[in-house]
């Protein structure tokens, strides 16, 4: 792997800085640039006298040893195919909101977790990302923003890849963005699972405020097992008490996604089975009709039948809020457009 400025430590970084002659605040002027500005290039770093910004093109390590290979916009969503060192590729995907920009971040290439409705789980498995690959895929996005100046504000670890299936270097991401070089609150960064309880009941023990979004999709144990293998280890009452304890501990608020999928599990007796298991908890459900994946059978839902659910729920005091549907144009789900490009 090409060694790259983001991987080294903070004293490997002071003693290649004090390598070249330099002063020590230099380096806090570089990483100024690439952390907060978003600037991947040497030469581009104003501050810097011109022949330490030619020395840095031409003799030091990389910013990074990815790249994006692939964008494409749909004015509500960009979606970044990042080639990584050993020329695997994963997604990120920068969502524009009225609260701000939230980077959709991938912990692994491909996953195991073989959902039947994700086209990530149809590329199979590679492996887990490090935490300097996730980071560099927020480098990368916030480097695309910087011509609008702009820069991500939330971070989502929802792209490809099961977070907590990577616990130790999904944490350890968390807490370089909450550090000072990046500077993104806690209660800014979610972490979505599929419902791997270990794994939820130790991000609860972190001391972090996190947003804890858990992908549900069924409150019946056989229809969830049908879509989510998963559920055969973690039934829905025992994930549901794992998220009742981390609301708890945490005093945060769980999300709930729900895929709604034409004729699977969108009709509105499947919405009274979900009222029934999550009525009473810290709950807030966020519905999201199905992003159709090629060779799949599944279709999204119609129109009426969303509305119907979403009523049945906020007809019982639910907090509950349907997903704008960001990325069909740019292919959105989650592997789409990696699978496309390894095609």
């Amino acid at each position: 792997m090409v060694l790259d400025f983001i991987t080294l430590a903070h004293e490997e970084r002071s003693a290649w800085i004090a390598s070249l002659g330099e002063q020590k605040y230099r380096l806090q002027q570089i990483e100024e640039w690439i952390f907060k500005q978003g600037v991947l290039d040497y030469t581009q770093m104003a501050n810097l006298p011109k022949p330490l910004r030619d020395t840095l093109a031409q003799q030091s390590v990389p910013v990074l040893s990815a790249k994006v290979v692939a964008a494409r916009t749909d004015g509500g969503a960009t979606k970044l195919a990042v080639e990584l060192a050993d020329t695997q590729v994963v997604e990120a995907v920068i969502m524009r909101y009225r609260h701000g920009l939230a980077l959709c971040v991938s912990t692994q290439a491909g996953c195991k977790m073989g959902c039947a409705f994700c086209a990530t789980a149809k590329g199979g498995f590679a492996r887990n990302l490090s935490r300097h690959e996730m980071l560099a895929q927020l480098l990368l996005a916030n480097a695309h923003l910087r011509a609008k100046g702009e820069r991500v504000t939330h971070i989502v670890l929802m792209g490809m890849g099961e977070p907590l299936d990577n616990y130790e270097e999904s944490l350890a991401f968390i807490r370089i963005a909450v550090g000072p070089l990046c500077s993104i609150s806690a209660r800014r960064i979610s972490v979505s699972t599929c419902g791997l309880v270990p794994g939820i009941e130790r991000l609860a023990g972190e001391g972090l405020p996190l947003t804890l979004t858990v992908s549900l999709n069924a409150a019946d144990d056989e229809l969830r097992q049908s879509l989510m293998p998963v559920a055969k280890a973690y039934p829905v009452n025992v994930v549901l008490a794992a998220m009742h304890r981390y609301a708890e501990v945490t005093k945060r608020r769980v999300t709930i996604e729900y895929v709604l999928i034409k004729g699977v599990n969108d009709r509105e007796r499947h919405a009274r089975e979900l009222v029934q298991k999550i009525k009473g908890g810290n709950f807030h459900v966020n519905l999201i009709p199905y992003n159709p994946v090629a060779n799949s059978s599944f279709e999204s839902p119609l129109p009426a039948s969303v509305r119907t659910f979403q009523e049945v729920l906020s007809g019982e005091g639910m907090a509950v809020t349907v997903r704008r549907g960001l990325g069909t144009t740019v292919q959105g789900a989650c592997g789409q457009l990696r699978g496309n490009l390894q095609k």
